[in-house]
Formats: C-alpha cells, sequence, structure tokens
C-alpha cells in the first residue's frame, strides 16, 4: 500500500540549500524523512514509496538542521549520516532515536568492521556524526559514550606523487592551461555563450588534437589542479579562494594574498604566492597566476570567486563536478599511468601529500604543517608516508646491497657499484632521495653549485689544505673562478642572483688595478668574464634590466664591493 504525505508537509518550509564539500549545490529534502526507507523526491513523486509515522517530525529536524552552527558542508554530510541511521532502523524495525537503536546500529558497524568491510575510521566518524545528530534534536549524547571505541588507526595516509608522476602530470596541466587559456581570452564571450556539448577549442598535445567540450569548467579544473600544486591548499580552500589583494612585502617583490577560511580548523588561513628575492619560487608559477587573474576577470567582475565556470552565459562557482569532469576527460584521452602501471590523475589530497614530503626533506614536522595548514599530528599521521613505489624500490635497493655485501664482501661503495651495474642504472633510489635533501648550493657570485661536495670540492680542499689555508675539517667547494667551467654550474634567472653575478664580474674587471700590466688581467680572468658574457647573453632581457637596475640603484652587492674579496688570504698585489 502506498500513501500519500499531506500536501501542507511538501512545501519548501522543510526544504533547505546547502554546498557540499566540493562547492557543489545540494538540496536537503526532509520530506524523504516522512517515508519509509528515506526514499528519494523521484520514488516519492512516482508512488513508489509508504508514508511512516515519525516520533520525531520532519519540522523538528529541518529547524534543527537550519539553526545549527555548523557550515554548510556538514550540514550535508551530517544529512547523510542521518539517511544511514534511519534506513537501517526502518530495515530492522528499531524504533527511531532511542538507545536500543543505537546499541543495534553500532553492533552492526562493528560486524562490519570485523569483516573487513569498514575500517576502524569509518566506524568512528559514522558514530560521531550519529552522536553529532542526537545532541543537535536535544537527545542523550550519553548513548554513545557507552559504545566500543575502535580509533582510527586504520585510516590511510594520502600517498605522494613520485618525481617520474609529477613529469607526466605537470608538463600535460601547464600546457593545457597555457593553451586554453590563450584562446579562451581572445574572446570570452564566445566561451561562456557555448553550451556542455559544443565546441571550437581544441588542445593540441604530441602532435595530436582533442575537442575540449565545457571549456571553461575545464580550464578552471587545470588551474585549481596546478594551484593545488603551487600552494598545497586543499579542495575547499581553493574552491572557495577569492581574487587577491596585492601584497607589498618588508621584501622587494610583488605578492598576491588570499584569505580563506579552514572549516574543520575553524580558523583563517592565507593563501601567498608571488615573487621574492630571497625564496627561488619558479618564475612559470607567477606567470601562470597572473593568467589565471585574466582569466577569472574575464569571466566574471561582479563576482570576487577566482574560480568560476561558465557555460549558456550562466556564471557558477567551480565544483568538484567540473574537477571529476576534467579528470575524466585526461583519462579517456591521455590514459597516464604511474610507477606500478595504475591509472594516473591529478587528485588535490595528493598534492598536499607532495608537497608534505618536500617539505619534511629539507625541513621539520612542524615547518611542513604550518605550510599545509594543518596541526603537526595530522601532518604526521595523513601527509608523511611518501609516495609507495619509490619507499619498496628504496627499501629493495637497501635489501640488495646488504644482501650483496654479505655475499661478495668488500665496502658498501663495492656493493653499490655492483647493483647499479646489475641492474643498469645510474643511481640508485634511495641516493636519489637523498640529492633531494641537498638542492642546488649559492655560491657568492650568485651561481649554484649541484655537486658542493664532489669530485671538485675533493681538489679545492687538496689545495687549499697544501696552501695552509684549511686544516681537515670538510668544506663544500668554494673555488669561484673555477665554476665557469665546471659543469655541476647552475644559473638560476632571478634579479637578485644575476645582481650578484654582475657584482662579481664588476669586481673582477675593477682589479685590474691590481695587476702587473693589462696581459697579467687578462692571463688570469679572460676566460671568467667570457663565460660570465655568455651567461648574461642568455638571461632573459626583462630578468636583465631589473638585475642592472637593481645594480645602478643600490650598487654592487655587499659581498662584493671590496676588490679585496678575490683575495681573502693576501694583502699583496696580484
Amino acid at each position: 500500500m502506498t500513501d500519500k504525505i499531506p500536501q501542507s508537509r511538501l512545501g519548501h518550509e522543510i526544504l533547505l540549500e546547502v554546498t557540499d564539500g566540493g562547492n557543489r549545490s545540494k538540496t536537503l529534502d526532509f520530506n524523504r524523512y516522512n517515508y519509509l526507507y528515506f526514499p528519494t523526491r523521484n520514488k516519492i513523486n512516482r508512488g513508489h514509496s509508504t508514508f511512516q509515522d515519525r516520533s520525531v517530525s520532519a519540522e523538528s529536524l529541518y529547524v534543527a538542521f537550519r539553526d545549527s552552527d555548523y557550515s554548510s558542508a556538514t550540514k550535508y554530510y551530517l544529512f547523510e549520516y542521518l539517511r544511514q541511521y534511519i534506513v537501517f532502523c526502518d530495515k530492522c524495525h528499531h524504533p527511531i532515536f532511542t538507545n536500543e537503536s543505537v546499541q543495534a546500529y553500532c553492533d552492526l558497524l562493528i560486524y562490519k568492521n570485523k569483516s573487513g568491510i569498514i575500517l576502524n575510521s569509518t566506524y568512528t566518524a559514522i558514530i560521531s556524526a550519529t552522536k553529532r545528530l542526537f545532541v543537535m534534536l536535544d537527545l542523550p549524547g550519553r548513548w554513545f559514550d557507552e559504545l566500543p571505541t575502535l580509533g582510527k588507526s586504520q585510516a590511510q595516509p594520502y600517498k605522494a606523487y613520485s618525481d617520474n608522476d609529477l613529469k607526466k602530470l605537470l608538463p600535460l596541466l601547464r600546457i593545457f592551461f597555457k593553451q586554453i587559456s590563450n584562446k579562451f581570452l581572445q574572446d570570452p564571450a564566445l566561451y561562456l555563450s557555448q553550451g556542455k556539448n559544443e565546441t571550437d577549442m581544441f588542445f593540441r598535445w604530441n602532435g595530436k588534437i582533442y575537442a575540449v567540450y565545457g571549456s571553461v569548467g575545464q580550464l578552471m579544473a587545470s588551474a585549481v589542479y596546478l594551484l593545488s600544486y603551487y600552494t598545497w591548499a586543499n579542495t575547499n580552500t581553493l574552491l572557495s579562494l577569492e581574487r587577491p589583494d596585492i601584497c607589498e612585502s618588508n621584501v622587494n617583490g610583488e605578492w598576491y594574498q588570499m584569505p580563506a577560511f579552514k572549516r574543520r580548523a575553524f580558523r583563517v588561513i592565507t593563501i601567498q604566492i608571488g615573487a621574492h628575492d630571497q625564496i627561488n619560487i619558479p618564475k612559470y608559477s607567477m606567470e601562470f597566476f597572473n593568467q589565471l587573474l585574466k582569466v577569472s576577470k574575464a569571466i566574471s567582475v561582479e563576482s570576487n570567486l577566482l574560480f568560476q565556470s561558465g557555460s549558456c552565459n550562466r556564471i557558477t562557482p567551480l565544483s568538484a563536478v567540473h574537477l571529476q569532469n576534467f579528470n575524466s576527460f585526461l583519462k579517456k584521452n591521455f590514459r597516464l599511468t604511474d610507477d606500478k602501471g595504475l591509472s594516473l590523475s591529478p587528485v588535490i589530497s595528493r598534492f598536499r601529500a607532495t608537497g608534505s614530503q618536500f617539505t619534511q626533506l629539507h625541513y621539520s614536522h612542524t615547518h611542513s604543517a604550518s605550510l599545509l595548514g594543518n596541526s603537526p599530528k595530522t601532518t604526521r599521521k595523513h601527509y608523511s608516508e611518501g609516495n609507495e613505489y619509490q619507499n619498496q624500490s628504496m627499501l629493495q635497493d637497501s635489501v640488495s646491497v646488504f644482501a650483496d655485501k654479505a655475499v661478495n664482501g668488500g665496502n658498501i661503495e663495492t656493493s653499490k657499484k655492483r647493483i647499479k651495474s646489475e641492474l643498469n642504472v645510474e643511481i640508485l633510489t634511495y641516493e636519489s632521495m637523498l640529492k633531494m635533501k641537498s638542492p642546488p648550493m649559492r655560491q657568492a657570485h650568485g651561481s649554484y653549485c649541484k655537486e658542493p661536495f664532489g669530485e671538485q670540492a675533493k681538489k679545492f680542499l687538496l689545495r687549499a689544505q697544501r696552501h695552509d689555508l684549511l686544516s681537515t675539517e670538510k668544506f663544500a667547494c668554494s673555488d669561484l673562478l673555477m665554476c665557469f667551467s665546471c659543469p655541476h654550474q647552475v644559473v638560476i634567472a632571478e634579479p637578485t642572483d644575476i645582481w650578484c653575478l654582475l657584482s662579481f664580474k664588476e669586481c673582477i674587471e675593477e682589479s685590474i688595478y691590481k695587476h702587473v700590466n693589462h696581459t697579467h688581467f687578462h692571463n688570469n680572468y679572460d676566460s671568467v668574464l667570457s663565460a660570465i658574457e655568455k651567461i648574461l647573453m642568455s638571461i632573459d632581457k626583462k630578468i636583465l634590466s631589473s638585475a642592472t637596475q637593481k645594480f645602478l640603484d643600490e650598487g654592487p652587492h655587499p659581498l662584493w664591493r671590496d676588490q679585496s674579496f678575490l683575495y681573502p688570504y693576501s694583502n699583496k698585489d696580484t
């Protein structure tokens, strides 16, 4: 038999509009609660549902949800937990919102946990959410205090991307955003007017052309993933960002600063991205962000949201649906796979885990937690496992090296060489990870060294010790003049570094007066000056101009304001 609920109960007064954690608009329909098994609205409208009298009215539930202090996303998930609890009670014929039903519900969940159907962290989340529902309805929360606790020891930490994963994902995301954004900005009105099934937007990659439907949403979804890689912010934070103010820091450089409210932490965090004189932020990240601002403003200036989408001349906030559609587009057309042959796609939580891993290689858990906007405990628990494939590779390499040493004898270095030869690789996985801990070292003249403790360093130390300039301590290579003929030299095209290099060059040129004659000077420094000129000629003109202006405004870098710095161990003329 099918009964109908009185028409007075079907009004809009028991519909609640919310936004879930993926920024999607949802309607909480409390009318569904009045029917057996909490059916969907479609089933109710088709007459395929049975009316059920409840001890607590739908209107009471609606008012409790509406007036609670929980965030919109939390209300959505609490409504889903309410549905699960009500369905259980209806199927098992337990009266709802009673101690008896709570005990029975707990027994079912524990059975599922012991059977391996749900994790103990899932059990804990369901019990916690159901208790919050009871408390919200002024029902006894103490009933839940008597239930068994299972903790969260089975919670799965987020997996970081490997270097190979990032090499596949990031170039694709960057080029997709660059191509599609450039074309979109040529005629924003055209692409905003198109429907989801029409397009003249195409993406070119590796000689192939791909049609991009829903191009505005796809474009902004790729931007969300790129910004998550650059900032390590989570999904809710990114999707709620507003276009930033420009913040002048106490250092030279322009910063974009975006405050965002973090729901579960109940606090405001600040997302920053910008150019910095001392921190090497890749310039393409700033180019990307400046382009993103142009696209965001072209979509709509009425809303200040950073991430928006549009089709059929209708502007909407970007949501998790757009991210899912973009991932489907990538999976359908590119079929990326990771080191284990599994499907590879961009996931914001994995970018956060990758950022955490990178930070923890160089700094502490506390520093990583600060950048992620989490507590150190959360960072250790959810963002510290690294990449499973790399972890297994490092463990396998280590076992192989020790096994070789046990069988063949010799030292560890000899065993490493034999294993590399057997595997036909130049570097073992754990050695590669150790290299990540030692980024290029900045030298006094503004360039960097990839191998500050390598063979060149050993030669430098031997020469210095022969001249009684150093004792037996181990120092990084500091042979500044030899850097310009060394294969390990790295030049980063940043204004501050080039300013330092220009200062070093001038210091060398000024030292001509300390030489016996011009020939003496050219014999000493011609090769170095030629190498510096080649470097300067290869630098982007804007960066070189900025560095030159800094040199004119501030003079030489403090390290190179005195030619005597070229000869720290002697006051004699060269």
